[in-house]
């Protein structure tokens, strides 16, 4: 027990101690502005020289920009005063610092290790839970930064909070390290055998000591620090796992033990007691440079590479070598890093901060660094060997600069510009992907390679390098090219006086301000920056999330400028290094051609878009990348030896160009590609063979020769022609030319294909001739047949290009018809097996995504062949242009038909790559342009959704977010458009062609089938061999369960925010945005009510119910109101909804009855309003007198029935009419007279395809219902008067003028079943028949058993006649009239349970009874009808015969719906109503 409570109170205690010692760390930072942007300048600084050695992904760029914007939303968090804005500040933070957070520790990101990003996420969102007082997360970020990244935790970003917290456990690991530390100085130090173990080594230290550790001694240093470093970062590591476990301890409801304190073990086991004080000395973490990068923490984590400390022995042996190094043997590389020209650290060197430095390094020599001021060097590391003065020269890099930017402005510059920076050789100043060669100097000296860099590696050459000369040639190559990458000399550390102010950068560009404006937010940006922000639909600043007025742009900001100004005369270095430019920063212009190049030109070719052809001919695609012929005097071939070539080939030339011999000329054609095979190409050569009349033999041979080999070989020899010079192309403009090739690509000649790219043909010269088949078999072709003649354009490339080209240049009808060309011609397989070579991909997709916007139906053969992973790679190094395609064409791709497929193939969009598709979306999606920002987020929202949305995403809350944010710009009607397009492909219910069909489900589930039906008809004419109305269970259920996550994240999105833009879109005057909105809108209310309640349905109500109201009301199109009356049906399930209904009750009941017929779900809605207690029943009641039909001359009408649009009556004579009631006037079509006397009864049984009549003239007539006549099958004699007639295909109940009822079973005697009581009137549903008899009491007949039971007896009254006149069965209901007792002439019975459910209180006896879906109809003596509400049985209107007279209602009837009413009269009259 006492255990227990101890441990208890430890617990607390250490809780207590770690609140109080992380917040005021943390609250100490937040105070101090500048120790944090000093860290943060120091860890930009580490990911920029890590940045130096990675090529930067466009995916890495995702993460690095989600920490860079985070932690700009925590500082703005931390400066503002206003609730609301640092509220939402710190929730943007938040999600963005979390994508780092969450990385995978055991990759890497851009180069850097993603435990030091994620660790550095940690820290910031310590600082973000402390802005929000809660301290508790706060520490356990703390902690956990300390767990995922224990080495930087404790050198970089809280070193004091280490030594605070961790520190004094490690007192056992320092004093080993002191002692084996000592054991090897002593080794090192002479005369040290009578020194004591407690001995101040520090001053022992010095250059000599440092050169005479011999290789084993700086060996076994190494190794210590090493094994010390692990020590202290493992136990670092357990001790915050224990921190860690106390914080999540509760003693009062845990069933675990409390956790307990860990020992921190040495690593190895002192031979002797030591002492436990901590001596100066000792270093707590490597004294690692901030621009180091983080190679020495990967390598200890390895602990694979270490570094070498090289005997003094062999320093003279080394210098030798590298002073003899020769140029032609490559340069060689040390293992190095940067370091920031700080001062050189010896073994055992100590600091003001204890920290000891483990490099054995070298004073470097300040005169090297001053000879080349223009360049940044990176110090090498040397070893003990080395000599210190020895000259040393090294690679400068362009990224060298970005020291001398702002530190708030290094992470954002890494991760959205590094893409933009890729530098190519042609004419550059840049070593980057530059190959060695040698000029004349000046003096005339051949000047030395200066350097090489290979996969961005650092060399550092030594020996006879003029720098001098070196400066120079750097100086002139940078003249006329971007400042972007002038850095500072290498001798000047970046002093917070020369740095440019933050107030003069524009927080957009990174720039200086050229023409600053300021807004009413406060915030002031570049002119054009700010305006393409706007441009791009965005209505809010971009620090201050404030909305900005769409007014035009304030003036310039005068004030500033001027400051800027004179700062700029004051830091003329600095001013034109970062000042605004309007050409792009990374680009790199080509030195003019009498300037010396250093570097042997390289010369790419990439695939153009037709917007680019116009404009760009002169630049080659860079994506068939090939050497060209080199300029310099020392190339493979001396100029004489090149005159004697061109000797040599004269006589072939002379016959290629003169001799009518077509062998010999092409005899010629091959001797001139065997020699310029052999020359590789040489310049001379080259200007040899571009004499218009030898460019003009070959062309003569083009047209010509027969020979296939020959053929080839003239295109190989003009193709290196042009390519190395475009002038040459010019020779070969003439329509014959292009005729020439033409011809020859039709019929086979695939290298045709290649001069034709190169000759940069017009659409107009590509449109008479039929290049598709022609270019889709050479792109189909397997075999590689060209590869003997190396071509530069491979053909399956330029006839990919080609083909680009020809969509491209054709309008919308005629690309549309190419791109069904190419699907007949089966180019499609042809495309996707190209896919997978790196050339080409961008036409390929663009193509591909023309044939499916051509033909629907081919993206599911491409979505089954395709091999995604290309079109990812094509997306991640794209530009916006490239990007844009790859979003469109992976929206149209997953738009499948099959939910299933389709979520197969965004799970491969979703896992290929490291971390993905998702983060390089959710980046572009921030920076794209806003017609592309829909579909990038629905993109991002269908790989989001493939797993069940139960926790936060970052990449859903931003995708929805961009959706609303799209349909609530009223101002940018194709915005909203695209985003409802956009979101309709979301909701998955799609045709084969890849059409949404969402309303014509939506309308087939309201019972309006009929637009789903054509829909797919149409489908199964296009693709009868896929069956769409019958799709498998498990394609439902996958499409089922899309459905609802879609519709959970949608409505669940900032509690319903979504309902909000949806109604704004309801309002606008655009028909296709109401109409598309609509249907959306009714799709989520439709499933909003089969989720589980989360406390969105008022949101929804709220915006959308009114709006639906309105649509119903005002709406002429049908379709748009069925759709309403499904998403009110879902409202009629929320009781809050239904009582706001009742308020427009009235004004839509008229409306909803109209549409009972079309859609299935109106009578649920009507039910709701008639049984709301708010509600009126009597106020929805509306009718008005419709014609009266005059038949007196067949005397009373005694029978009327309403079937199939038709109304049939019989008369007293014997007559049976046929009226057309489909017209306002209903119209006699038939009139029958074969019954002998009055027909008394009418019945129509179920099916409606067969009329029975009974006559007094005791028979029973079968009638067959045409569709304009009724016809007469049968003819029973039955021997007695029919009064009351029920009947169906087996047996005839009639009524006789006895007592009891007679069943006929239509081929026999009738059977008599007597219960003593006179039968008025008869109902039948199934087995089952109901007599209304006297004494107002119902028998039931089995007609089964010929057996009668009482259904129901009538108190017995003394006086008067009590009798059941009529009997109507609906909806499983009897309905019962007769005469009136005690104010009761009717009831309603249950058929189940045989209980009343209701009665019609009325004193007035009923003749007759008929009922609709909503109402009772009971018709009296005196010519009066009385309207029932059906639901609560309460009377609502009353209705006066027009005829005068003492006619009384003999017989009613109404249709099914409740449009139309009928009542026949005595004086044999028909009158009809029209229910409104």
């Amino acid at each position: 027990m006492a255990g227990n409570y101890r441990f208890a109170m430890d617990q607390n205690d250490i809780v207590r101690f770690l609140l109080t010692t992380v917040g005021s760390f943390i609250q100490d930072r937040l105070i101090d502005k500048e120790q944090r942007d000093q860290q943060k300048e120091q860890c930009a600084e580490r990911l920029e020289a890590e940045d130096e050695k990675t090529e930067v992904r466009y995916s890495d760029q995702a993460v690095l920009a989600n920490l860079d914007w985070g932690m700009d939303a925590l500082e703005e968090a931390i400066n503002t005063e206003n609730v609301e804005t640092k509220l939402a500040r710190l929730d943007h933070a938040e999600k963005m610092l979390q994508v780092c957070a969450m990385l995978n520790s055991s990759q890497k990101t851009a180069g850097v290790p993603n435990f030091y990003l994620s660790a550095w996420a940690h820290l910031n969102l310590s600082y973000l839970w402390k802005l929000r007082n809660d301290v508790q997360n706060a520490v356990h970020h703390v902690l956990e930064m300390f767990c995922v990244d224990p080495l930087f935790s404790r050198i970089d970003f809280a070193p004091d909070l280490w030594k605070n917290l961790f520190l004094p456990h490690m007192s056992s690991i320092v004093g080993w390290y002191s002692e084996e530390r000592q054991k090897i100085v002593m080794d090192a130090i002479p005369d040290s055998a009578d020194m004591s173990f407690t001995a101040d080594f520090d001053q022992y230290f010095n250059e000599s000591l440092i050169f005479s550790v011999r290789p084993d001694q700086a060996e076994k240093m190494q190794n210590l620090e090493q094994v010390y470093g692990q020590a202290l970062d493992d136990n670092t590591k357990l001790y915050a796992k224990y921190y860690k476990d106390c914080m999540n301890f509760d003693s009062a409801t845990s069933k675990k033990l409390m956790p307990m304190m860990p020992i921190a073990e040495p690593p190895m086991t002192p031979m002797h007691e030591v002492s436990r004080s901590i001596p100066d000395h000792v270093k707590f973490g490597p004294a690692l440079p901030k621009t180091a990068g983080f190679n020495q923490a990967t390598k200890a984590k390895d602990s694979s590479i270490n570094l070498r400390l090289k005997s003094a022995s062999n320093s003279s042996r080394d210098l030798e070598d590298s002073a003899n190094w020769d140029p032609e043997e490559g340069i060689p590389e040390e293992e190095e890093y940067e370091s920031d020209n700080e001062p050189y650290v010896f073994v055992g060197s100590v600091d003001k901060g204890n920290n000891f430095s483990s490099n054995i390094g070298m004073e470097v020599n300040p005169k090297i660094g001053s000879k080349s001021s223009s360049q940044k060097h990176s110090p090498a590391v040397f070893t003990p060997a080395d000599s210190p003065k020895a000259p040393t020269s090294r690679n400068s890099s362009p990224k060298a600069d970005s020291h001398s930017k702002d530190s708030s402005s290094m992470l954002r510059l890494l991760s959205t510009r590094a893409m933009d920076g890729k530098v190519f050789a042609s004419g550059s100043c840049s070593p980057l992907h530059q190959d060695t060669s040698s000029g004349d100097s000046d003096n005339g000296t051949p000047e030395h390679p200066k350097s090489v860099r290979t996969n961005h590696s650092r060399s550092v050459s030594y020996g006879k390098v003029n720098t001098q000369l070196l400066e120079k040639s750097f100086s002139n190559d940078c003249e006329e090219g971007s400042q972007s990458y002038i850095s500072l000399p290498s001798s000047e550390k970046m002093t917070p006086h020369s740095r440019v102010p933050k107030d003069f950068v524009c927080p957009i560009t990174g720039q200086i301000f050229y023409d600053p404006v300021t807004l009413e937010t406060g915030q002031t940006y570049e002119r054009k920056a700010i305006q393409e922000w706007t441009k791009r639909g965005n209505v809010t600043c971009p620090i201050t999330r404030q909305h900005i007025s769409a007014n035009p742009l304030p003036k310039t900001n005068y004030v500033l400028k001027r400051l800027i100004t004179s700062w700029k005369e004051q830091h003329p270095d600095l001013a034109q290094e970062l000042s605004y430019s309007e050409t792009p920063r990374s680009s790199f212009s080509a030195p003019p051609k009498d300037t010396p190049s250093v570097t042997t030109p390289s010369r790419t070719i990439t695939l153009r878009d037709q917007r680019s052809r116009d404009d760009s001919n002169n630049h080659k695609p860079r994506r068939f990348m090939r050497v060209a012929t080199s300029n310099s005097p020392t190339s493979v071939i001396s100029q004489a030896a090149v005159e004697t070539i061109i000797n040599g080939l004269n006589p072939y030339i002379s016959c290629l160009c003169n001799s009518e011999n077509l062998k010999e000329c092409e005899a010629s054609v091959l001797k001139v590609a065997r020699t310029w095979k052999d020359t590789k190409g040489d310049s001379g050569l080259h200007a040899y063979l571009s004499n218009p009349a030898i460019v003009n033999g070959f062309v003569d041979i083009l047209s010509a020769s027969l020979n296939r080999e020959v053929l080839r070989t003239s295109i190989y020899v003009l193709s290196e022609l042009i390519f190395s010079d475009d002038r040459v192309g010019e020779i070969l403009t003439a329509d014959s030319d292009f005729e020439i090739l033409a011809s020859l690509l039709i019929n086979g000649l695939a290298e045709a294909a290649v001069l034709m790219y190169l000759l940069k043909p017009a659409i107009s010269q590509l449109s008479p001739y039929n290049f598709l088949p022609s270019l889709i078999q050479i792109i189909s072709n397997k075999t590689e047949d060209s590869n003997d003649l190396d071509l530069v354009v491979d053909p399956k490339d330029a006839a990919i290009a080609l083909l680009e080209q020809v969509i491209l240049g054709e309008d919308e009808n005629n690309r549309i018809s190419k791109a069904m060309d190419i699907i007949s011609e089966n180019g499609i397989p042809a495309l996707l097996n190209c896919l997978n070579r790196e050339d080409g991909r961008h036409s390929i997709v663009f193509i591909l995504l023309q044939c499916i916007n051509a033909d629907r139906n081919c993206r599911n053969l491409i979505a089954s062949r395709i091999e995604l992973s290309p079109v990812l790679e094509l997306f991640h190094a794209g530009d916006d242009n490239v990007r844009g395609i790859c979003i469109e064409f992976l929206t149209e791709l997953v738009q499948l038909s099959r939910r299933t497929l389709s979520n197969q193939i965004l799970q491969i969009i979703k896992d290929e790559g490291a971390f993905s598709t998702m983060h390089t979306l959710l980046v572009y999606l921030q920076m794209a342009p806003m017609e592309q920002q829909s579909s990038i987020a629905i993109l991002l929202l269908q790989l989001d959704l493939l797993v069940e949305p139960r926790k936060m995403s970052i990449y859903r809350e931003e995708a929805i977010e961009a959706l609303i944010e799209a349909l609530r710009k009223k101002d940018f009607p194709n915005s909203q458009i695209t985003a409802l397009d956009a979101l309709s492909s979301l909701l998955g219910r799609l045709t084969m062609s890849g059409k949404s069909c969402t309303e014509v489900w939506l309308l087939k589930s309201a019972g309006y089938d009929k637009p789903y039906n054509a829909l797919m008809k149409a489908e199964k004419q296009k693709f009868y061999d896929v069956e769409l109305t019958e799709t498998m269970e498990e394609e439902e259920k996958a499409a089922i369960s899309w459905e609802r996550r879609v519709a959970f994240v949608l409505c669940n999105h900032e509690k319903g925010m979504i309902f909000k833009a949806l109604e704004e879109c309801l309002k606008s005057n655009s028909i296709e945005i109401a109409k598309s909105c609509l249907v959306i809108a009714t799709w989520l209310v439709h499933m909003l009510y089969s989720l589980p309640d989360t406390g969105v349905r008022d949101a929804a109500r709220k915006c959308l119910l009114d709006q639906f109201i309105n649509v119903l009301q005002s709406s002429k199109n049908l379709e748009e109101k069925i759709l309403v009356t499904l998403a009110l049906s879902a409202f009629t399930n929320d009781p809050g909804a239904a009582g706001e209904l009742g308020v427009y009750a009235k004004c839509m009941y008229k409306t909803l009855r109209k549409l009972k017929r079309n859609s299935v779900v109106v009578n649920d809605i009507l039910k709701t309003l008639m049984n709301l207690p708010s509600v009126n029943a009597a106020d929805m009641w509306s009718c008005a007198e419709g014609p009266e039909l005059n038949s007196s001359m067949n005397g009373e009408v005694l029978a009327l029935l309403h079937v199939k649009g038709r109304v049939i009556s019989s008369h007293s004579d014997g007559t049976i009419k046929v009226w057309d009631a489909t017209k306002r006037v209903p119209r006699l079509i038939q009139e029958v007279r074969e019954h002998t006397k009055a027909v008394t009864c009418l019945y129509i049984p179920s099916p409606g395809d067969k009329l029975y009549s009974g006559s007094l003239d005791k028979t029973i007539r079968v009638w067959a219902i045409k569709q304009e006549e009724i016809h007469c099958v049968q003819v029973h004699d039955v021997k007695e008067a029919v009064l009351e007639l029920v009947a169906n295909n087996s047996i005839a109940c009639f009524a006789p003028q006895g007592t009891g009822v007679k069943i006929y079973n239509w081929s026999g005697v009738p059977k008599h079943i007597n219960f003593n009581k006179t039968v008025k009137c008869l109902a039948m549903m199934g087995d089952k028949l109901y007599c209304g008899c006297t004494a107002f009491s119902i028998q039931e007949v089995d007609l089964q058993k010929h057996t009668s039971t009482v259904f129901y007896s009538g108190a017995r009254k003394l006086l008067g006649k009590q009798i059941v006149q009529s009997l109507h069965v609906h909806d499983s209901l009897l309905f019962a009239g007769g005469s009136s007792v005690d104010g009761i002439a009717g009831k309603v019975f249950s058929l189940s349970t045989k209980a009343v459910t209701g009665s019609l209180t009325t004193g007035l006896d009923i003749q007759c009874i008929t009922v609709n879906n909503d109402f009772i109809f009971t018709a009296t003596r005196f010519g009066t009808i009385e309207v029932w509400l059906k639901e609560r049985v309460t009377r609502v209107a009353s209705i006066k015969m027009g005829s005068g007279g003492n006619a009384k209602i003999t017989c009613l009837t109404s249709d099914r719906d409740g449009q139309m009413l009928f009542a026949g009269s005595s004086d044999g009259k028909i009158q009809a109503w029209v229910l409104d």
